[in-house]
């Protein structure tokens, strides 16, 4: 049951991004990262969690995997969590909080992104100030 909402997660992302104009490829039973995927501008390296509880934990392998993948393949590492009944955040891996040998988010984690801050259709109010583009 977890898979296929894990999955099913996934697949909702892959439509998501593909209605954005994203280049998507999941893969599937992955070893490094749930999906990868790029426009052309910006290309993104996706861990996808899913869950009914309010908070999910991320294992330090798992942080590791999709941050070394990322760096290698040139992407943005980002997590993906889609709370059920309460939507998608989107995470960098260096807002995550600490919690022992892993690491959590919640629906009270207040760094997190939009989908349209990801996809780079909208600017966070800290790239502004920062003057990014």
């Amino acid at each position: 049951m977890k898979y296929r909402r894990g999955a099913g997660a996934e697949r909702e992302l892959i439509k998501m991004l593909e209605k954005a104009g994203f280049a998507v490829v999941r893969s599937a039973g992955s070893k490094k990262v749930d999906i990868v995927a790029g426009n052309g501008k910006v290309h993104l390296c996706i861990e996808v969690k899913s869950t009914r509880e309010e908070r999910l934990y991320f294992s330090r392998e798992d942080y590791e995997k999709l941050v070394s993948f990322a760096g290698k393949f040139g992407a943005k590492p980002v997590i993906a969590v889609k709370f059920i009944n309460n939507g998608w955040r989107f995470f960098l891996p260096e807002s995550l909080e600490k919690s022992g040998k892993n690491y959590k988010v919640s629906l009270q984690t207040k760094n997190y992104l939009t989908f349209d801050e990801v996809i780079g259709r909208q600017r966070s109010l800290e790239g502004v100030v920062r003057g990014e583009v």
